[in-house]
């Protein structure tokens, strides 16, 4: 499918493997930050943050995979069943109300919350307070039909809502996330060293959304580093 239903985009987070932007490069098994002055040597994240950095993207990888091969397809498959359900329309003629007013002809329809309600309402009246009337009669037929209609509707949605909770999805996906975080929240406590260091922890903050999601939390991350690299008077 081409829209991303995971929970996943609810939380800002990306698909894919991690990418490294900002000017970082990839060299020669290390990382180098792009745009050095000409003739420096190319700083590499430290070992340490790199396999960090190399464990989210399993996990990340693992989540993409997963989504798509499993949350997905199950998704629309659950959202396909839920729209096969039908709809009932049912046409009354019309009846004459208690101010003595002919109503004009509807249609109750399923798919309409109004009508559900006001057949509802149809029925709760008392037998002996229905009127005889035979318009009215009829339409009292068409709002019985109607409810049964939605008690079956409601019957099928909850054998759908059933085979969905037998997938278990949500205990698949709970059971892939952990890795995912435990990396992240490595990535995020890890005491840069250098500016390659800080570049490739900026790139995965942003990529995760740590910015949006925590703005003072990436605030307080981004100077103490640089507070780490360049001393407390910055």
């Amino acid at each position: 499918m081409t829209t991303n239903t995971t929970r996943r985009s609810l939380l800002r987070l990306g698909t894919g493997a991690l990418a490294y932007g900002a000017g970082a490069a990839a060299v020669a098994g290390g990382f180098a930050i792009a745009g050095e002055a000409k003739g420096a040597a190319p700083q590499r994240v430290s070992p340490e943050l790199a396999k960090l950095i190399a464990d989210y993207a399993r996990a990340d990888a693992i989540l993409t995979r997963w989504y798509d091969e499993v949350w997905n397809p199950a998704v629309e498959a659950n959202r396909a069943a839920r729209e096969a359900v039908p709809h009932t329309a049912i046409p009354v003629k019309g009846y004459r109300n208690v101010l003595g007013e002919d109503t004009p002809p509807h249609t109750f329809s399923t798919a309409s919350r109004t009508d559900v309600a006001r057949c509802k309402g149809i029925m709760s009246i008392p037998a002996d307070l229905q009127s005889t009337d035979p318009r009215w009669q009829d339409t009292r037929r068409a709002a019985r039909r109607l409810i049964i209609a939605t008690k079956w509707r409601e019957r099928k949605f909850a054998r759908i809502e059933r085979q969905w909770l037998a997938l278990r999805l949500r205990e698949q996906e709970d059971a892939l996330w952990p890795a995912a975080h435990a990396a992240t929240d490595a990535i995020l406590a890890f005491p840069v060293a250098s500016a390659a260091d800080l570049s490739a922890k900026l790139d995965h903050m942003e990529q995760v959304g740590t910015c949006e999601s925590d703005p003072e939390g990436y605030q307080r991350i981004v100077r103490e580093d640089v507070q780490r690299l360049f001393g407390k008077e910055v």
